[in-house]
């Protein structure tokens, strides 16, 4: 469908009743984030770890529900007897088993630690009462384990032995998972999320035989009331077929982000094929602890926390600002849901850094989605109680002038002034300063109320 037709058409859905519309039919997903978990090295993920997910707060106190949706996923695990990791439906490794997908649902589950979706119900319900109910409960989609390798080593169900090198088993160990995962949801008896739908860990095709594997496997879903949603590459085989396999969501991997040779044209050609294809788009960035090499290769980079997120590699900064201003220009984050990888655990690292460019960046996104969740009612506009909540300096270190702030020299070489919506008006470092502030300092700003923060001390001014 033409592009300017579904814009039009949304909008004029959009004009009887802005607050209830929703992105997609089949999903009233806004913004799923991908939190890997099940494999060993993959960050445990505790109420602390999933709390920026969850709520986003600003530097004002200030705050909003972030994720409305959740895909916990993982797509390989170690085998502790081999030492060798095996597949969950990707990656060139050694088929796993029974024993892994088992484990893959405790990791998960999380109930024998207080982790995963345990520690994800628990924190919603800790959260509804200073956030309000939100437009509809959190949902979760979990990742239904691929058989892509050929195995006689899987196990056995009800007593039989399976044979996953067959199409029929490959079917059969797919059913077992699904049921259950949703026996064990069931037993957990979550008060503040809701299971939603499955994924398919598999992101490309290529054996003629899944054409009839997966609409078998998608109409069995169905029957459990579950939504069936799938991430493929740019251009995967059997991207384009995913409507008639029995997909409900599919979300398109651009894939430029991650090496710094990949063309711009990767954001363009992933919006056409959504527009065309009734698809949405995956947003992509990494974390604190792990990014990507400059070269072409995909392999990883430890980045000190004191550098900021991107302090070594700025290019993948931009690359991820790119994302943020293409969504924008191409009115994805208007007409569209929205996945989102962020690498290990980004969105935590990003609520962690002290880099005033990360919480600019982050404080962005999370305005942008909180405008999508108002728009589809799911939730209201930031609370703005937590002014009041600001500690403030016992020295005047900074106070309002006509048309902006006046900074005291008393107040020191680390200054950073951030607007009541999260924006950083302006950043002065020692460390990155060439010049000691001397004198005072006048910073320009618009009528608003600001917090001046000037190493530990902080001050609130309102500029009229």
């Amino acid at each position: 469908m033409n592009k300017r037709l579904i814009s039009l058409s949304a909008a004029i859905a959009l004009l009887p009743a802005i607050a209830s519309a929703q992105f997609s039919e089949a999903t009233d997903i806004d913004d799923l984030a991908l939190i890997y978990i099940g494999s060993q090295n993959r960050p445990a993920w505790t109420k602390e770890k999933l709390r920026p997910y969850v709520v986003h707060t600003y530097a004002d106190g200030t705050q909003s529900w972030m994720f409305d949706g959740f895909l916990f996923m993982d797509y390989m695990m170690y085998d502790e007897t081999t030492g060798m990791m095996v597949g969950l439906g990707e990656d060139n490794v050694d088929p796993s088993r029974r024993v892994h997908w088992e484990r893959l649902m405790d990791v998960q589950f999380g109930q024998d630690n207080c982790q995963g979706l345990t520690a994800l119900d628990e924190l919603i319900g800790e959260l509804i009462p200073v956030l309000g109910e939100p437009g509809h409960k959190h949902k979760v989609v979990f990742n239904i384990p691929v058989p892509h390798k050929p195995s006689q080593i899987w196990g056995s169900i009800d007593g039989q032995s399976v044979n996953i090198s067959n199409a029929d088993d490959k079917i059969k160990v797919m059913k077992w998972y699904a049921d259950e995962f949703i026996k064990r949801w069931n037993e957990a008896g979550f008060k503040n999320i809701e299971l939603d739908g499955v994924y398919w860990t598999k992101e490309s095709f290529f054996e003629d035989y899944w054409s009839s594997v997966i609409p078998d496997t998608n109409k069995y879903f169905h029957t459990l009331g579950l939504k069936v949603y799938w991430i493929p590459y740019l251009k995967a085989r059997g991207w384009d077929h995913w409507k008639e396999w029995g997909m409900d969501v599919a979300y398109i991997q651009p894939g430029y982000y991650f090496t710094t040779d990949r063309p711009y044209s990767r954001l363009t050609d992933a919006v056409n094929d959504a527009w065309e294809y009734d698809m949405a788009l995956e947003m992509e960035f990494e974390g604190i602890n792990y990014g990507y090499n400059t070269g072409t290769k995909q392999s990883y980079t430890y980045i000190p926390e004191n550098s900021g997120l991107y302090g070594h590699h700025p290019e993948f900064y931009n690359r991820f600002v790119t994302y943020i201003d293409f969504f924008e220009e191409e009115a994805v984050f208007d007409f569209m849901p929205i996945a989102y990888y962020n690498g290990r655990q980004a969105i935590y690292d990003f609520s962690m850094s002290k880099n005033a460019k990360d919480q600019e960046v982050i404080n962005r996104l999370a305005l942008i989605m909180n405008k999508r969740h108002v728009e589809t009612g799911w939730d209201t506009a930031p609370r703005t109680a937590g002014i009041a909540d600001v500690v403030l300096s016992d020295v005047e270190i900074a106070y309002p002038v006509d048309g902006g702030i006046y900074i005291a020299d008393e107040a020191g070489d680390d200054v950073t002034v951030v607007a009541a919506d999260g924006r950083t008006v302006f950043s002065r470092n020692s460390a990155n300063s060439a010049t000691r502030l001397q004198y005072g300092l006048t910073i320009p700003c618009q009528s608003g109320v600001y917090i001046v923060k000037c190493g530990p001390r902080t001050v609130k001014v309102a500029v009229k």
